[in-house]
């Protein structure tokens, strides 16, 4: 059952992205942005802070991002254990142990995706508070990554020596389903709280 709803999961996110078209992202927007800048720059919060909207952009944005995280990790790393992965198991785990109820294996899996999802929405909710009381929080982490980008992108490309490739190979592979974790969050949590400003 676990396998079966996030295959169906990742099947529909699939379908979504297979059959999307252009003019979508005209007609959502209003036919008012046509490149990123525009987007992040009418997506930018304007009025007084509220932090219930902000939370629960977040927290949108948070469950949008693990699962596009998911999808990037299974492409990119499919046989590569994440942090997160780690985490939902420990997550699992305590609640089997408090609970003292045992689950089978499959619903161990749909319990650990949950605690994934359940972990995406904190970080995301955190984040849209943060975000709501320091605007300015939603470019702090620009600087890092483009560092830690053009780090890997050299070795990547071949364009530094062979031991640096395989180093920045591993790195890549854990870094590109949090990179797109954090632009999806900021994306889906700048859109929807727009949104709840119309």
């Amino acid at each position: 059952m676990a396998n079966s709803t996030l295959q169906m999961i990742v099947d529909t996110v699939k379908d979504a992205v297979s059959n999307f078209d252009p003019q979508q992202l005209g007609q959502f927007t209003g036919q008012g942005v046509d490149s990123v800048d525009q987007f992040m720059q009418k997506t930018e919060r304007r009025g007084p802070r509220n932090f219930g909207r902000g939370l629960l952009a977040g927290v949108i944005g948070g469950l949008v991002g693990v699962g596009v995280k998911m999808m990037v990790d299974r492409q990119l790393a499919p046989d590569r254990r994440q942090v997160e992965d780690d985490y939902a198991t420990a997550a699992v785990d305590a609640a089997e142990s408090y609970t003292n109820v045992h689950l089978t294996e499959e619903q161990r899996e749909l319990a650990e995706v949950v605690a994934e999802f359940g972990m995406g929405a904190i970080i995301g909710g955190a984040y849209g508070m943060v975000v709501e009381a320091v605007p300015e929080a939603s470019n702090m982490g620009t600087d890092k990554l483009m560092a830690t980008t053009q780090q890997l992108a050299l070795p990547v490309l071949g364009l530094a020596p062979v031991a640096a490739k395989e180093v920045a190979e591993e790195k890549l592979g854990s870094l590109a389903g949090h990179v797109a974790f954090g632009a999806t969050v900021e994306i889906v949590r700048r859109a929807v709280r727009y949104y709840m400003e119309e």
